[in-house]
This record gives C-alpha cells, sequence and structure tokens, in this order.
C-alpha cells in the first residue's frame, strides 16, 4: 500500500483527491472488495503504473480510474495494456458487465485519447472545470458498450431543448433514434423561493441513503460509485440533500433528494446549490432521468446545465437499461485553455458552451 501511495504522490504530489488512493481504510476495502479489479504494473518489485476498476453487480455496470504512469515509463502504452487486460477480465473472462465508463483529463496527450479510441471507449460528453489538482480541468466522458448494452435500452428519451443538444450528438455516435422533444416554451424564474438549509456529517448519512434510495422514499436518487459524506436539510426534515464532496477540489455530487414539495425542486436545487458554494463546493453534478423532463425542466431553472448523456447508465427491474443525462452547475467561470481537443469531444465543448452562454445571457436580463 505504502509504495501505491508513493506512485501516486510522485505523479500528483499532495493533490490527488481519489479516496481509495488516500485513505488507508478506504485502500484497504478496494483491495479486499471482490467488485473492485486494481491492476498494477511492476519493474521488479517497484510498481511504475496503476489502474482501478470497479463493477457494479445490480446494474451489470463498471467503471475505470486513478490511472496513472511514472513519468520516465510513459510513452510505451503501458496504460492502454492495464486498461485492456481489465477490460478483457470483467468482459470476457468474468462477465461481469455491460458497460464500462471512464473519466479522462482533457489535458492528457491526444495520443493518449487516441489509444481509448482504439480499445472501444466513445466519448459521450464533458465535465467542465471537475477536478482540480493543479488548477481546474475540464475531464471527458468515456464509455464502451457491449452490443447488449445498446440492445437492451428503453427507446426514446423525453428530452427538454437543453438535453438534445447534447443527445443529438451521442445519437449520432451511436446510431440512436431521436428523441420525443418536449417543445414547450422556456421560462426563466423571476425569483426563487429560498430554502433555509442545516448541515450534518456523520458515518451514519451514507447508511440512511442507501436505505431511503432502495425504499424508493427520494425524488433524485441514482449515482453510482459514490457515497455521501454530507446530508442537507431544512428544519421540519421534509427535504434532504445527500451530496458527496471532496473538500480538497471542491468537487460535489447531488446524490439523493428527498422532498415533500417536488413542485418546487427548481427553488430546492437552487437553494442547495447556494448553499454548496458557501462551504466551498466549486462544481456540483447531478445525474437526471432522460425521461423525466419535468425534472430536467427544474433542474435547466436552477443553472444545472446539460454536459454528457449517458445511454443506458442505470437498469430497471425488467432488466431494460436506462439512460441518464448529465448535468452539472459551475461555479468558477470555465477554463478551457491548454486543453488538447480531440474530434471527439469538439462537439460537446461548443454544445456545452453555447448553453452556458445562454444562461449568462439570461442572467444579464434578469438584472
Amino acid at each position: 500500500m505504502d509504495e501505491i501511495k508513493r506512485l501516486y504522490y510522485i505523479v500528483y504530489g499532495g493533490n490527488y483527491t481519489l479516496t481509495e488512493v488516500n485513505n488507508t481504510d478506504k485502500m484497504k476495502w478496494a483491495i479486499h472488495d471482490p467488485n473492485y479489479i486494481w491492476l498494477l504494473c511492476e519493474n521488479g518489485e517497484k510498481p511504475i503504473a496503476s489502474v482501478i476498476f470497479v463493477v457494479e453487480p445490480k446494474y451489470r455496470l463498471g467503471k475505470t480510474f486513478a490511472g496513472v504512469v511514472l513519468p520516465d515509463y510513459r510513452g510505451h502504452r503501458i496504460m492502454k495494456t492495464l486498461i485492456q487486460r481489465g477490460l478483457d477480465y470483467i468482459f470476457n473472462e468474468k462477465d461481469l458487465c455491460d458497460l464500462v465508463y471512464g473519466v479522462v483529463r482533457t489535458f492528457v496527450t491526444k495520443s493518449f485519447h487516441k489509444e481509448l479510441d482504439e480499445l472501444g471507449l466513445i466519448d459521450m460528453g464533458v465535465f467542465p472545470n471537475v477536478r482540480k489538482i493543479n488548477k481546474y480541468e475540464t475531464h471527458s466522458l468515456k464509455v464502451l458498450f457491449r452490443e447488449e448494452a445498446i440492445e437492451k435500452r428503453k427507446k426514446e428519451p423525453v428530452l427538454i431543448k437543453p438535453a438534445n443538444e447534447i443527445y443529438k450528438i451521442v445519437r449520432e455516435k451511436l446510431g440512436l433514434e431521436k428523441a420525443k422533444l418536449i417543445e414547450d416554451e422556456y421560462e426563466p424564474p423571476e425569483k426563487f423561493e429560498k430554502f433555509e438549509f442545516f448541515i450534518e456529517k456523520s458515518p451514519d448519512i451514507e447508511w440512511e441513503y442507501y436505505e431511503k434510495r432502495d425504499s424508493g422514499k427520494l425524488l433524485i436518487s441514482f449515482f453510482p460509485f459514490h457515497y455521501p459524506e454530507i446530508k442537507l436539510y431544512t428544519k421540519d426534515k421534509k427535504t434532504q440533500v445527500f451530496i458527496h464532496f471532496e473538500k480538497r477540489d471542491g468537487h460535489g455530487d447531488l446524490m439523493g433528494l428527498e422532498t415533500d414539495q417536488p413542485s418546487k425542486l427548481a427553488d430546492i436545487l437552487n437553494s442547495v446549490a447556494e448553499y454548496a458554494e458557501s462551504i466551498g463546493i466549486k462544481y456540483l453534478e447531478l445525474l437526471l432521468d432522460a425521461y423525466n423532463p419535468e425534472h430536467q425542466k427544474k433542474a435547466h431553472q436552477a443553472d444545472f446545465l446539460p454536459c454528457a448523456y449517458f445511454p443506458g447508465l442505470a437498469m430497471d427491474e425488467n432488466d431494460k437499461r436506462l439512460d441518464f443525462i448529465v448535468s452539472c452547475r459551475t461555479f468558477v467561470p470555465p477554463n478551457f485553455k491548454e486543453m488538447k481537443l480531440t474530434d471527439g469531444t469538439r462537439a460537446f465543448m461548443r454544445a456545452y458552451y453555447k448553453l452556458y452562454t445562454e444562461k449568462l445571457w439570461e442572467e444579464l436580463d434578469r438584472v
């Protein structure tokens, strides 16, 4: 474990944020959990590269992350070899999932993006300002689909116009059907109702989230491979929000939301975002059902903008795979300088920036 930590420290200094690498207990958990596959490349007994895979059996969903190669060993396709080995294991040897995704820094070399393309990983969107190591970075979402994942999809997502701007790019890449487009005229809110929140931090939050999620109490409930550290709640506790928050880089994920006032979802999300910013969150992400345009409308009103589209991310009780929209609210201006854009990410960047600037004009017109 010490040698693995040292590997990441050499590359990232003390700025790497993932708990599987930084937290000793979480690292032990990942090493022993059968749903994790941790691959190392060694020179003698010295680890020179590392990458992790994790699988969610319920949804037959996989994720690859935490890839790192020592600088002196780059340029030899070591990471591509490790990822290929992991994919062979979870797809072919064990048949554990129907699709695998990864999030890749847009600052890495174009040659590495090309290697991922060769492995079959396809760009499905971008995450603007999603992480900060030395500076805020935009990442790309890449997904490898087995044929079963596309065949089992619930067809015809029902989308508002902003979400459809992202879906159109994905549809062209994968040859999917057109979405059912909601043509309602968008009306920006004149004023948001303020929800006052209190905050709770305790180990019990994670298990409370799972209980509410699994018993169907949450209005918004799906976010795989993450766990909440904080809960926001109103004084009467009738509205509660579960959030994953990484303090070191200001990254937040809105994982679950319970409320007795679903018609006020836009107000709740806006109030959550304002509170999140006050405690240091710089980027807040939300997964939205691609068949629920009402939730999409409310989120867009609260400035959560579509940035990626994930076909077949979840699975229902009938084994139909369900699409989700990735929406985000960023609290620092997007910085797109020095990115090494590929053809796969360029269209998503343009679509997101168009939505972002439209929101800026909306704010200016409101003043």
